[in-house]
């Protein structure tokens, strides 16, 4: 599945873009395992890998995993990995999501979700998606493949995070982790636009600067209690939203 689609225990993950003159971009990684916040007696950890060698991919998996250049223009080199997932690494079972945002500038939801018009795009398996799966939406799926309720729409804010605005979409795991679990890929590439010009670089520049991060949280709420993770999540966080958020929830 494609969009924008493209991750309480509370973790981060950045992904850093740098565009050079728009012909060349190299992404990188760095996790910050500090803000960590638990609601019931759960532990979750946020992953972030760029290769396949982790145990929450399929051996069958992306052959081009691991490539971490990218080069606008070029449809055989203009998508690098990103993995996000998350473990329950506490001994309650545990439902989990991850909110991830990317830099309004750059999203193609401000130009009613024309994939046209976007700079960069996540992407994620629709063999992860629906139902027992990451979901999307607000409520729960009713069918494998199915990223979102059909009834439902994006569950999308946009908040303002160290002065910049980011589109911020929640997807949830709808399966609860059991202790040593790991959930699926809730994405897996990020990529650069195809049609993706030197002006459209600039001018993203002008509002980003030279780095682009798409940023990760995954919260984490005890299971025990509740008959879903939706349920789960929003009464331990509230219901997502500009003004309910981890970046609003750990401002200074």
């Amino acid at each position: 599945m494609k969009k924008k689609l493209l991750a309480v225990a509370l973790v981060v993950a950045m992904l850093s873009v740098v565009v050079v003159s728009g012909s060349l971009a190299y992404f990188t990684d760095t996790d910050r395992e500090t803000n960590v916040f638990t609601v019931g007696n759960v532990n979750i950890d946020l992953h972030e890998a760029n290769n396949a060698d982790t145990p929450a991919v399929d051996e069958d998996y992306h052959e081009w995993l691991g490539r971490q250049v990218l080069m606008p223009g070029d449809s055989n080199t203009n998508t690098i990995a990103k993995r996000v997932y998350v473990e329950n690494t506490g001994d309650n079972d545990v439902y989990v999501r991850v909110h991830i945002a990317v830099p309004t500038i750059l999203d193609d939801a401000q130009h009613g979700f024309d994939a046209s018009q976007g700079l960069l795009h996540l992407s994620s398996d629709a063999n992860y998606l629906g139902k027992g799966l990451w979901n999307w939406g607000h409520a729960l799926a009713t069918t494998s493949g199915e990223y979102f309720n059909v009834s439902d729409t994006w569950n999308r804010y946009t908040t303002s995070i160290d002065g910049i605005s980011y589109n911020v979409y929640v997807v949830t795991y709808e399966t609860a982790l059991r202790k040593g679990a790991l959930t699926k890929d809730a994405m897996y590439q990020v990529y650069l636009d195809s049609k993706t010009t030197t002006d459209d670089i600039t001018k993203a520049n002008a509002v980003l600067g030279e780095k682009w991060n798409v940023l990760v949280f995954a919260e984490g709420a005890q299971a025990d209690g509740f008959t879903d993770a939706f349920t789960a999540l929003n009464a331990s966080f509230g219901v997502p939203s500009a003004d309910n958020n981890p970046w609003v929830a750990t401002a200074p």
